[in-house]
């Protein structure tokens, strides 16, 4: 069977080429010619003329009158031009489609003897673009014209309704497919970069160099996958016969930022940011051979470290840490003295950033019939980054509950820390555009991207923790390599190669093809343990030389001084067929089936020893890992319907909508780790009771010295990763309904419905996690793990982890949207939406270690079948507008003014409440709150003392943590219930960001030139008002899980007594902030401009 599939498959990909995954780079155009009576003209000529380069498409129509022209550049302008023998000819100009639409073109022609010329102006008017399902066309007048200081994707694809940041529709931004110019240009490994895009700090391609951008949500044409999120659709801009050059700049530092936040001043350090670039692009033979070249540079600096250590026990500046300076200068004074190392500076040092970047493009309009696309484009980035906020090395039972970042009660770390992120991106495409015949048109691609990502430390030294004298589980200060850059570099390279064939058949239009990627991965990340780790008790313990109370090291078990590095490959067929059929003029249906089937053309490492181990699934089965082998290869298939129907043939009224399946990708780092922590290519040593692990300058002084034989046992405390036998890739189904109303002066009434249900939807679970021992005592009841007789939650006691990523179909969302649209005409374009957003979730699925994706997924009850919360990713409510408006005037309108604005306004974000210690025994710090009605349903320890040294009795515990859940909002409502997963909502957060052009025009000869100032506001309220547009941050450290309730431990009661599954007694600092949230006083909040200068050739 597999072998018949495989050569089905091989047959399809050479018969008919291959499809590329979501790959949108161009539009078309389709429409009926009739006579006036009604009847279809069969042989009509149509020639669609692209005026900025002169390609022309000629086609017939064929039986029923239909035709169908395909594969020609979005946007425009063109002209078209309708004619048959013995009829007057039907002429539109000014016609412009956007990327990925179809404008459907009703024609009615005229004896050529008939005066009525009127009735052509009316078949004008009934041309429109179409789309199925939601979507969201970005053109390059607003990529111009909407304020986008950061000059990122993210700031233009934000207009989209149904989005939250680089989310849409409630799901992962992880789980988006982004394509340039057909180009696959994913973050696809899933490390460095916003999730979206490579680049790192900066995006890799200018927004000067972008023509169009398309938001695909719901598209039901088969030939769009590799997403369960969105498809972003981005082309880039092209050469005309218009000679056109532009040169530009733009600035920012601290003086262009508001320094007030309601009536605090805020600390405005210096920074600035400077991009300078320019542009060209022409004719190299006219309406023949066209060429684009960009180039831009970019440097920013930052402060590295916004957050200031307390110089005094009673400090009160806002931006104060927990950390003392006095005891900061002591553990740096130690290190000099006696290492001779300096850990470097732990406030007030500065950040940098610089990039560069160069995009070329060649157009080649080969013949009427053929036009060729060559781009290449290439990113440099060198960025200063800061040390992993509160990751440790799976020593789960002492997860970190604060930031090493800073914070009202984070910790913080020495500059040593910190590191940098060297990024290169090297992409190129080509394409091939093809109408054979009326019939036949062909659509080829080729690309690759090669993502290049090194980490580079600050320090060689090993890693170290100091934690909190009063809480272990409170970072205080830490410095060395930070845990993950020792000898971390990324590789990841993909090849995409393309075909779309499409055939013409009277009113079906049938598409067929095959798909086809391949993508190589290596990551030479060692494991938190790659630099040492230490972790003392406190300043005092470390300066004494005591030993710590944590160490790890991670090493190659084949050589214990060098590091290999763990590789993975994928590839993915994808076969297709669709057929759009023209039911009549007013109904359109597209329906279809694709199908994909996953390869993993690279065998990782077996071990044996591991292999002979017992786990258990979700039901409690016995199950082992062969983590030499990757999950079954299984064909996923995807079918999809959809339609639209002109309700009265005029489309003023269209009812729009479908149904199918989507298929996604995983961030490939999941992929990856089943190689890196195999404990082949990797283990890590680690102890809970380091005796003797005095701290050494050498990482690998206590690397053992003789590891047994690889595969042969199993270091004691090591984790591993693995992928279930039958996981299989994201796949949603998607169900869309729409109706959009044409009114009077351009305006569009949109409502739409989104939903979707998640048919796989990937989860990390812990294989090694034993059964239930108990419950705890008390009326949550929760199951409690840690079994008393061998003091662990696990199967395998010398096994901390076995992280699996697996599946459930568990998860959905629904998004319900209303909006207007006014489509540009008299110099100005608006629109308006708003969006409920309903999306549960399982996972949040931003953790990039195995381990990670399991310890920090908060859960109510069994650890290993997450429940439904609601999704991190999406806020219940979202309005959205935008517009501009352009004013040309003096002598011979020289001058112009450009107007546009941005607005958004929702809840900022969800948060959580969790205890801060694991309660459960199971090994994680992830429990949920249960917020108890009254002070009978917990239990505080009495003599509780705090980090500050003062002691609490239980009395003084429980009536501060009864006014604290008071103070809020989600808390008040939900006393006597377990806490949904991020169910509490930070108030509303409006922006309006602004941009400002000012043309001055003049000309020489018969060229024209453009002086263009342009101020960008982002954050303008607050501009106008210190009271306004200011943003929310959290008071328990900086991360939307904040640990509040802790557990008794014998270091921090006057008794010395323990939490325990009997008598579970709890802490709660009555020192602690009285809300979970404040506004934010930093630069986060306030306005800030960003000034350009542009010169502009054309």
């Amino acid at each position: 069977m597999r072998r018949t599939t495989l050569l089905l498959l091989t047959l399809l990909l050479v018969g008919l080429g291959f499809e590329g995954l979501a790959q949108v780079t161009t539009s078309s155009m389709s429409g009926v010619v009739k006579n006036d009576k009604g009847e279809a003209l069969v042989g009509a000529t149509i020639t669609l003329k692209h005026i900025p380069t002169g390609a022309s498409f000629n086609v017939s129509t064929r039986n029923g009158g239909v035709f169908d022209i395909n594969n020609i550049p979005p946007g425009g302008p063109y002209s078209v031009k309708v004619s048959y023998i013995g009829f007057s000819d039907y002429t539109k100009e000014d016609i412009n489609i956007p990327l990925g639409e179809r404008y459907d073109l009703q024609t009615t022609l005229l004896p050529s003897n008939s005066e009525l010329q009127v009735v052509t102006v009316t078949a004008a008017r009934r041309g429109a673009t179409e789309k199925t399902g939601a979507s969201t066309n970005i053109s390059n007048r607003l990529i111009q014209n909407l304020p986008n200081v950061t000059r990122s994707l993210a700031n233009l694809t934000r207009i989209t309704p149904q989005s939250n940041g680089n989310s849409f529709a409630g799901m992962n931004n992880r789980y988006n497919n982004l394509t340039i110019d057909g180009s696959l240009f994913n973050n696809n490994f899933g490390r460095g970069g916003d999730g979206m895009i490579p680049g790192g700090a900066v995006s890799a391609i200018s927004i000067d160099a972008i023509d169009q951008v398309q938001v695909n949500i719901a598209p039901f044409d088969v030939r769009q996958a590799g997403f369960v999120g969105s498809g972003i659709n981005a082309v880039t801009r092209r050469g005309t016969n218009n000679m056109y050059a532009t040169v530009y700049g733009f600035y920012r530092n601290q003086e262009f930022t508001g320094k007030k936040v309601l009536d605090r001043k805020v600390d405005n350090p210096k920074r600035s940011n400077k991009t300078f670039g320019a542009s060209v692009g022409g004719p190299i033979i006219k309406d023949k051979l066209f060429f684009f070249v960009n180039y831009e540079m970019e440097n920013r600096t930052q402060p590295g470290q916004t957050f200031v250590s307390k110089k005094s026990a009673d400090d009160k500046n806002p931006n104060a840490t927990s950390v003392l300076e006095s005891d900061l200068k002591l553990v740096s004074d130690y290190l000099v003295n006696n290492f001779k190392f300096n850990p470097g500076k732990y406030e007030g040092y500065d950040f940098d950033t610089d990039n560069k970047k160069l995009l070329a493009r060649l157009d080649w309009n080969i013949s009427s019939r053929h036009r060729l696309t060559l781009r290449y484009t290439q990113s440099e980035t060198n960025d200063d980054d800061q040390v992993n906020a509160a990751s440790t090395t799976g020593l789960t039972a002492d997860r970190i509950n604060n930031s090493r970042r800073g914070g009202k009660t984070g910790g913080m770390a020495f500059n040593s820390s910190n590191f940098k992120n060297n990024v290169k991106v090297w992409s190129g495409v080509a394409e091939l555009n093809s109408n054979f015949s009326n019939t036949f048109s062909n659509q080829l691609i080729a690309s690759y991207t090669d993502n290049e990502l090194e980490r580079v430390p600050n320090s060689n030294m090993p890693f170290v923790d100091i934690m909190n004298k009063s809480d272990k589980t409170q970072v205080y200060i830490s410095f060395g390599t930070d845990l993950f850059s020792y000898k971390n570099s990324i590789s990841d390279k993909a090849l995409n190669i393309a075909d779309n064939l499409t055939i013409n058949l009277g009113r079906h239009t049938l598409t067929a093809g095959v798909s086809y990627e391949y993508m190589k991965f290596a990551n030479s990340f060692t494991g938190a343990g790659g630099p040492a780790y230490y972790r003392y008790s406190s300043v005092d313990a470390f300066i004494a030389g005591d030993d710590p109370i944590h160490f790890a090291v991670a090493f190659d078990p084949n050589n214990r001084l060098g590091i290999k590095v763990p590789e993975a490959k994928f590839a993915q067929l994808g076969v297709y067929l669709q057929d759009a059929w023209t039911v009549s003029n007013k109904f359109k249906l597209t329906y279809g089936v694709r199908l994909d089937k996953p390869f993993y053309p690279y065998d990782p490492p077996k071990n044996p020893a591991l292999e002979a181990r017992s786990f258990k699934d979700v039901d409690g089965n016995i199950e082992h890992f062969d983590v030499s082998k990757w999950p079954k290869s299984r064909i996923l298939v995807s079918p999809r319907v959809g339609f639209v129907y002109d309700v009265d043939g005029d489309k003023k009224t269209i009812v729009r909508g479908g149904t199918g399946l989507f298929t996604g990708r995983i961030p490939f780092i999941w992929m990856v780790n089943q190689v890196g922590d195999n404990g082949i290519v990797r283990a890590l040593f680690q102890t809970k009771t380091p005796a003797g692990y005095d701290y050494n300058a050498d990482r690998t002084t206590y690397i053992p010295a003789n590891p047994d034989p690889v595969g042969t046992s199993i270091l004691s405390g090591s984790s591993f990763s693995a992928i279930d036998k039958n996981f299989k890739m994201p796949q949603v189904w998607r169900t869309n309904l729409a109706v959009d109303r044409k009114f009077g002066g351009n305006y569009t009434f949109t409502l739409e419905a989104l939903y979707t249900k998640f048919i796989n939807n990937p989860f990390f679970r812990n294989a090694n996690l034993a059964d239930q021992s108990g419950v705890i005592n008390g009326i949550d009841k929760r199951p409690y793990y840690n079994n008393p007789v061998n003091n662990s939650a696990n199967l395998n006691t010398d096994i901390n982890q076995m992280a699996v990523l697996d599946n459930t179909n568990k998860g959905y969302s629904l998004a319900l949207t209303a909006g207007v649209q006014k489509s540009f005409s008299n110099n100005w374009e608006a629109g308006i939406a708003y969006t409920y957003t309903l999306a549960q979730e399982v996972s949040i699925g931003s953790s990039d270690q195995s381990g990670s994706g399991w310890t920090t997924n908060n859960i109510a009850r069994n650890p290993n079948i997450p429940e439904l919360g609601q999704s991190n990713f999406s806020v219940p409510h979202r309005i959205v507008a935008n517009g501009s408006y352009r004013v040309e005037y003096g002598s011979q309108k020289k001058l112009a003014t450009t107007i546009g604005l941005f607005y958004s306004a929702a809840p900022q974000e969800r948060y959580s409440f969790r205890y801060s210690s694991n309660i459960n025994g199971d090994g994680a710090s992830n429990d949920i709150l249960y917020i108890p009605k009254d002070a009978s349903e917990i239990k505080f320890v009495e003599g509780f003392k705090n980090s500050n040294g003062n002691t609490y009795s239980a009395a003084q515990q429980s009536e501060a943590f009864f006014k604290f859940i008071e103070s809020d909002k989600y808390l008040r409502k939900h006393k006597g219930q377990t806490m949904e997963k991020y169910g509490a909502l930070l108030p509303w957060f409006h922006s309006l960001d602004m941009r400002i052009l000012q043309d001055f025009r003049f000309k020489t000869g018969e060229k024209k030139h453009t002086i263009q100032f342009s101020i960008d506001v982002i954050n303008l309220l607050n501009l106008v008002n210190k009271d306004w547009g200011y943003r929310y941050q959290y008071t328990f450290g900086t991360f939307q899980d904040m640990g509040i309730v802790g557990i008794a431990s014998s270091s921090n009661n006057t008794g010395k007594l323990v939490y325990s599954q009997a008598n579970p007694l709890f802490t709660f600092d009555p020192e602690a902030p009285k809300k979970a949230y404040q506004p934010a006083y930093n630069t986060g909040s306030t306005w800030g401009i960003q000034l350009g200068l542009r010169y502009i050739f054309n």
